[in-house]
């Protein structure tokens, strides 16, 4: 009884409180005077265009056209965008924007300014719908006073207009001529809540828009042209240009065209003295060889989406017991399935790399028979020599497929009997070209159904310069994703420099994207419990620093919280490729001197840890083959156990924890196809309760993470795994679903349920759930214009991030070239790999 008792006092306290609080916003937001109101909840778009700050986008110009003709010829009926996709509507009003801010309109719209209503927010601080009119009517009067010149844009149109004081007063100030409006909304609200009502449908017209980009079980292998932000250049390229007057020096390109096939643009390429030396696929990406000179007038042409150098890429570099996976191997037969070996059968999982040495017996069914279903070779060698002279990709293939059985299993992979499919990306030295890469993860698009490929893993990578929306790597990967393909990047070994300090903010392309599954490293220190385990020295550190550039020469960074979570990656114990390059040359990696069918080696490096999760990607699709690749995120994020005493940009949300991932997994709905949910939907069967948020490893007891991080910010709650989110889409990402605004982190009640809530903070974890520790960096630090605390200063274990230059340690990084511990990286190549000796703690026996 005086437990219940005191359930209850804390309840009615918490109630009250927070009660209070909103109380105390509502008047706040009241006590806002009309300028005050309008800095909070609109956008000036038009300005941002004088700013340089949105990017010219062709995608969607036919649309543009149409809109920009329309307000200019007048008439009373608005425009209303009438699309699924609230990007496509976004993006559509934004080159509007852009185009007046150019002064590249008719006559009629010269001088306008175009002002997005911030709706959700209007919403989320609005106490009552007083409230809601009073803030939109405010916002309507400063629109007026301008004297016709202001154009509204009003998404979700369709439940603004719900509210009749709010509606009349809109249809008054059109009908007046003392104000324009765009709208926007998807085609069941503009049919229920526009077309049905007659004076509103004789007041605003449909502008049905073909979403490009809107996808469900069709084919999706269209390219991901149009949200490419800043200049078309990249920086490097820029200053290659810069400090060669002459422009005569040549360089490869990769050119994300318009359209490769334009007469006009193969007619500027042949006259700059270029070559075409390569295409990716059938898509409109070039591969081309020309002199800088023809690099700048290309850019200037308006027929390039994005130029960025060819860069080269390299290797990054007991998992049952350690992993829980041990735990969860024999499944029960459960929701009328059969029991079954939990081990990958049936998942295909490609490899991109140095290529993998077949004859191993690793590699091999229970019959006898290789398991690798294909072997393609994308690099500039002999195209049918897909062995592996380098060592690497043998070692990655098998920590995620391998099914060794020397030492009675004891270094067997994760998914030992899925099916693997080897695309050779990196040559002999372990280096290779971001458009060996390009061409090698397009034949894995074109080839998923034959064989089935599901999960993709990068264990490589290149110095992450160009913004995730540009890079031609990142572009590629999200396709992947788009059409159903658990994509796993390893961060990259620049963790620390030559003194062993930490560093900060140096992740890899494709590590940089939020689309893909990014891997940080952790030191197990040879045992199978938790307790002991610590982040690897050398794993690469977040946030993310791709940037591009505005117009006036304004840096401005992505800051994506990453890694997603770490896997064991320390001297770890894989298949050997006899006499590879790696061994030859590192004898202490061997575990014996051995060059067979059954020889293992050590390594170490994130390379290591990419494969560890790729592999536990593909037991949760055989667990459910339904999951979408952003809920196999989740299911790894909320159970991953937080290591104590790390932070965030370190760890993401903790270790792998593969015996909480499976048991999440497992209590999902069967029966359905996640993709045709939609917001809110149940995707757990009726009276399902919460599995036990905790896992017993090794003897003692972890509990999980519980969360998911998005790009600036985590998100907790059960409803993450009980209802359907939109962000579990496969064209979307988490970050999606939080919106920052005048200061303040929400969330967008479009893309996720309201039950959730938003962990604002990075923290230095003590080991429990929900990202709970000692704060390490505050609130809203990662958002804004790029630059970190304010100064552009990450202040933390002695490492100072600034203006995309690491300082303070002794390490450079600035025209591409990097310094330190051992490892030369110079436009983007990765000479050798001091993480391979790993840390010097215990290893894996």
């Amino acid at each position: 009884m005086q437990k219940t008792l005191a359930i209850v006092f804390i309840a009615s306290f918490l109630f009250a409180n927070t009660l209070a609080f909103a109380t105390n916003d509502a008047n706040r937001i009241r006590s806002l005077n009309s300028n005050e109101v309008v800095a909070k909840f609109t956008t000036d778009l038009t300005q941002l265009g004088r700013e340089g700050r949105l990017r010219k986008n062709l995608s969607l110009e036919s649309d543009v056209i149409r809109l920009t003709n329309a307000l200019a010829e007048g008439g009373l009926r608005q425009p209303v965008l009438v699309t699924e996709l609230r990007e496509t509507r976004n993006t559509i009003v934004e080159q509007l924007a852009l185009k007046i801010a150019n002064g590249d309109v008719p006559s009629g719209l010269v001088g306008h300014d175009v002002v997005r209503l911030d709706v959700d927010s209007v919403y989320s601080n609005s106490a009552t719908g007083d409230d809601f009119e009073s803030l939109v009517s405010s916002i309507l009067d400063n629109a007026v006073s301008d004297h016709g010149k202001k154009i509204l844009f009003i998404d979700d149109l369709g439940n603004v207009l719900r509210s009749k004081n709010v509606a009349a007063k809109l249809l008054s100030c059109v009908a007046e001529g003392k104000i324009a409006v765009i709208g926007g909304s998807n085609a069941a609200d503009y049919r229920d809540r526009i077309d049905a009502d007659t004076t509103l449908a004789d007041a605003f017209a449909a502008f049905a828009i073909k979403d490009t980009t809107a996808r469900a079980d069709q084919d999706e292998s269209a390219s991901n042209s149009g949200n490419y932000r800043g200049g078309n250049l990249s920086p490097d390229l820029r200053e290659m240009i810069a400090s060669d007057p002459s422009g005569q020096t040549r360089v490869d390109v990769i050119v994300q065209a318009q359209n490769a096939n334009d007469p006009a643009l193969r007619q500027l390429i042949a006259s700059g003295e270029a070559h075409i030396t390569g295409r990716v696929g059938s898509t409109d990406t070039l591969v081309v060889n020309m002199p800088l000179l023809t690099v700048q007038a290309l850019s200037q042409s308006g027929l390039a989406n994005y130029i960025s150098p060819d860069r080269p890429t390299s290797t990054t570099g007991h998992i049952e017991d350690t992993t829980g996976l041990s735990l969860m191997r024999s499944q029960p037969a459960l929701n009328g399935r059969s029991a079954y070996t939990l081990d990958g059968t049936g998942v295909g999982i490609a490899v991109l790399d140095s290529g993998i040495y077949a004859g191993h017996n690793g590699f091999k069914n229970n019959a006898g028979a290789s398991r690798i279903v294909a072997n393609v070779n994308f690099t500039n060698a002999n195209i049918n020599d897909t062995s592996d002279g380098y060592g690497h990709g043998t070692h990655v293939a098998g920590l995620a497929a391998g099914n060794s059985n020397i030492s009675s299993g004891a270094y067997r992979g994760v998914a030992s009997n899925a099916n693997i499919i080897s695309v050779k990306v990196l040559n002999g030295n372990g280096q290779g070209q971001q458009s060996w890469l390009l061409n090698g993860l397009d034949w894995v698009l074109t080839n998923r159904t034959t064989y089935n490929i599901r999960v993709v893993n990068l264990s490589l990578g290149a110095t992450a310069i160009d913004t995730y929306t540009n890079d031609p790597v990142c572009l590629k990967v999200k396709e992947l994703v788009d059409n159903g393909i658990v994509v796993i990047a390893a961060a990259g070994n620049l963790g620390k420099d030559s003194l062993g300090n930490k560093r900060y903010g140096q992740i890899h392309s494709p590590g940089n994207s939020p689309y893909v599954i990014t891997v940080g490293a952790s030191n197990s220190m040879g045992t199978t419990a938790h307790g002991d385990d610590t982040i690897a020295s050398f794993s690469s550190r977040g946030p993310t620093r791709s940037f591009y550039t505005t117009s006036t020469g304004t840096k401005v960074f992505d800051n994506i919280i990453k890694p997603d979570l770490v896997a064991p990656g320390n001297k770890v114990i894989s298949q050997k490729s006899p006499s590879n390059l790696m061994s030859t040359e590192n004898p202490t990696l061997n575990l014996d001197s051995t060059n067979g069918t059954d020889s293992m080696m050590y390594m170490s490096g994130t390379s290591m840890s990419s494969p560890v999760v790729a592999g536990a990607a593909a037991l949760l699709l055989q667990v459910n083959p339904n999951l979408t690749p952003q809920m196999v995120k989740m299911l790894l994020q909320y159970t991953a156990q937080p290591i104590a005493g790390v932070n965030t940009f370190e760890q993401g949300a903790g270790e792998l924890n593969l015996d909480g991932a499976v048991r999440l997994a497992r209590s999902l709905r069967t029966d359905i196809d996640f993709r045709l949910l939609t917001l809110g939907d149940s995707m757990v069967p009726s009276g399902w309760t919460m599995p036990s948020a905790s896992s017993t490893i090794g003897g003692s007891s972890y509990s999980w993470a519980q969360l998911v991080t998005g790009s600036y910010t985590s998100l907790t709650g059960s409803q993450l795994v009980s209802k359907f989110q939109r962000v579990y889409r496969r064209d979307n990402s988490v970050g999606e679903g939080v919106t920052f605004g005048n200061g303040n982190f929400s969330l967008d009640l479009t893309y996720l349920t309201s039950g959730l809530s938003i962990n604002r903070n990075i923290n230095t974890s003590n080991g429990t759930p929900f990202g709970a520790g000692s704060l390490y960096l505050s609130y809203g630090v990662l958002v804004g214009d790029g630059v970190l605390v304010g100064d552009g200063v990450i202040v933390g274990d002695g490492v100072l991030i600034g203006d995309g230059v690491l300082v303070g340690d002794g390490v450079l990084i600035g025209d591409g070239v990097l310094v330190g511990d051992g490892v030369l990286i110079g436009d983007g190549v990765l000479v050798g790999d001091s993480a391979l000796q790993g840390d010097n703690t215990p290893a894996m026996q």
